[in-house]
C-alpha cells in the first residue's frame, strides 16, 4: 500500500498515476481516502476534546465536593461522557478500517520510465534473443504428441480431478522434476536462499502479498478454514519476513522456492491452450529479493536477466517486452515479460514476469530495515524463474523433430538422464 502521509501530500499525483494506468475507476478511491481522513481527523478531536473534559470534570467535582456546591450537573456530565466516548470510538474504528481498506486498493506509484499505454496492445518490445527455426515438416500440437507417446493422460486428470488438471507419466514427468532442480540450482549460482514454504496463506497474510479484491476470484479458497492456496510461490515468500525488521547488512536478501501453484483461470479454448500451457495446478519456480530501497530497480535489472540466461542456456527463442501503464499489476512500479517462441502457435507467448513493488507489499506486511536515517520499509522484487509447463510446451514445439521425438536441451540431460524424449526402445 501506499504511504498514508505520502498520499495525502500528492494526491493529485497520485491520481495522475491512476489515470496513466488507464483505470479512471479507481481515482474514486482517493477522493474517498481524503474524506474519510477529514472523518477521522474530526472524530479523533472531538475524542481528545472529551478524554480532556473527562479529566477536568474529575478535578472538578473534587473541587465542588471540598467547597460544599452542588456536583449534580457535573456528575451527570461525567455519566454522559462513557457513552458519547464509546460511540465515537465505534466511529473512529470503522472509519481507521475504511482507511486501511482504501489504501490497500489504491495501486502502486509507477517508476517515471514505464511506457504509457491503454492495455496490453501497447507494450513495447525490448530485446529478441535466439534463432527461430525452419520448419519441413508440420508441427504436432504438445498435446497430442504428450497423449501419443504416453506422456500424459488428459482425460484421468479431467475424470478424477476436472477440466485442466492433468497427469504427467515417464519422460514429461522427469522433465517437468528437472526443470524445477535446474531452476533452483540456477539460482544457487547466483546467491539465492532456497526455501520449503506453506503452499497455504490465511487471509490476512494474502492480502498483505496481493490485492485479494482483484484477486479472490484466482485462487482457492479451502472451504471451513482461514486458509487459501498460493496462486505462487511468491505469495508465500514475500510473507516469510512479514512484522520483522531485516538487518540492513543482510540486504539484498535473495530467497527462492518451487512449489505447485493453484490457480482458477484457464484462459483461451484452442488446441495449443489445452493440454499443459495453461492449467488450474502447476508447478513454478520464483525468486524474491528484499531490498534497499536505493538499489531496486538496478536489482529488477539484475533478476532479469539471470531468468534470461536461463532461457538462453535452454536455447529457447524469446524476447522481451516491457509492461505499460494501462497493463501493468497495482503493486508493481516497474514490470518485465519474457515471451518465449512457440512454433505450433507461431506466436510468442508470456513464461516469466519480473517485478519491482517498491515498499507497497513491505508496507501491507510491514518488513522494514534499520538505516542511519531510521527504520524504513523494505523494496520487494519478484521474478518467475521458470514455469515448468510453459517451459515444457516450448521444448516440445521447438526441439519436436520428424520422427515424433524430441530433443533435450543439453544443460537439462543431467537432470534427465535421457537426450531425447519419445526414443522407441
Amino acid at each position: 500500500m501506499l504511504d498514508r502521509n505520502y498520499l495525502l501530500e500528492h494526491a493529485k499525483l497520485v491520481k495522475e498515476n491512476i489515470a496513466k494506468r488507464n483505470k479512471p475507476d479507481k481515482v474514486k478511491l482517493v477522493d474517498d481516502f481524503l474524506r474519510a481522513d477529514t472523518d477521522w481527523r474530526k472524530i479523533k478531536s472531538q475524542l481528545d476534546q472529551l478524554r480532556h473534559r473527562r479529566n477536568i470534570l474529575s478535578q472538578e467535582i473534587n473541587t465542588a465536593k471540598k467547597n460544599n456546591k452542588n456536583v449534580v450537573p457535573l456528575v451527570a456530565e461525567a455519566k454522559g461522557l462513557p457513552q458519547k466516548v464509546a460511540d465515537l470510538e465505534k466511529n473512529e474504528q470503522e472509519l481507521v478500517g475504511k482507511i486501511h481498506d482504501l489504501l490497500m486498493r489504491i495501486p502502486n506509484i509507477m517508476h517515471p520510465s514505464v511506457p504509457v499505454g491503454a492495455d496490453e496492445s501497447k507494450n513495447p518490445e525490448v530485446k529478441k534473443w535466439g534463432k527461430i527455426k525452419k520448419l519441413d515438416f508440420e508441427l504436432v500440437s504438445h498435446a497430442e504428441l504428450a497423449e501419443r507417446l504416453g506422456f500424459a493422460d488428459f482425460e484421468a486428470g479431467r475424470e478424477n480431478t476436472g477440466k485442466g488438471f492433468n497427469y504427467l507419466i515417464g519422460e514429461l514427468a522427469q522433465l517437468d522434476l528437472a526443470l524445477q532442480r535446474y531452476g533452483i540450482d540456477f539460482l544457487l549460482e547466483h546467491g539465492f536462499v532456497v526455501v520449503v514454504p506453506p503452499v497455504m496463506l490465511n487471509r490476512e497474510t494474502l492480502s498483505g502479498a496481493v490485492d485479494l479484491s482483484a484477486f479472490e476470484e484466482v485462487i482457492y479458497k479451502i472451504e471451513g478454514e482461514d486458509l487459501y492456496l498460493i496462486g505462487t510461490a511468491e505469495h508465500a515468500l514475500v510473507s516469510l519476513m512479514k512484522n520483522k525488521i531485516i538487518p540492513k547488512e543482510k540486504l539484498p536478501f535473495k530467497i527462492c522456492a518451487v512449489t505447485p501453484s493453484f490457480r482458477k483461470e484457464i484462459g483461451g479454448h484452442g488446441v495449443d491452450m489445452k493440454g499443459i500451457f495453461r492449467m488450474h495446478q502447476f508447478n513454478k519456480v520464483e525468486q524474491v529479493v528484499y531490498t534497499l530501497p536505493e538499489d531496486s530497480f538496478k536489482l529488477l535489472e539484475t533478476i532479469q536477466g539471470i531468468t534470461e540466461k536461463f532461457f538462453q542456456s535452454l536455447v529457447i527463442p524469446y524476447r522481451v517486452i516491457e509492461i505499460c501503464s494501462g497493463d501493468l499489476g497495482g503493486k508493481f512500479a516497474k514490470q518485465y515479460d519474457i515471451e518465449a517462441w512457440f512454433p505450433r502457435q507461431n506466436a510468442y507467448r508470456e513464461v516469466t514476469s519480473a517485478g519491482n513493488c517498491t515498499d507497497y507489499q513491505a508496507r501491507r506486511l510491514n518488513i522494514t530495515t534499520q538505516t542511519a536515517e531510521g527504520k524504513k520499509h523494505v523494496h520487494i522484487l519478484n521474478n518467475t524463474m521458470v514455469a515448468t509447463s510453459r517451459a515444457m510446451v516450448a521444448i516440445l514445439e521447438n526441439f519436436q523433430n520428424k520422427d515424433g521425438t524430441v530433443t533435450i536441451p543439453k544443460v537439462l540431460h543431467k537432470y534427465t538422464g535421457f537426450k531425447k524424449m519419445g526414443v522407441k526402445t
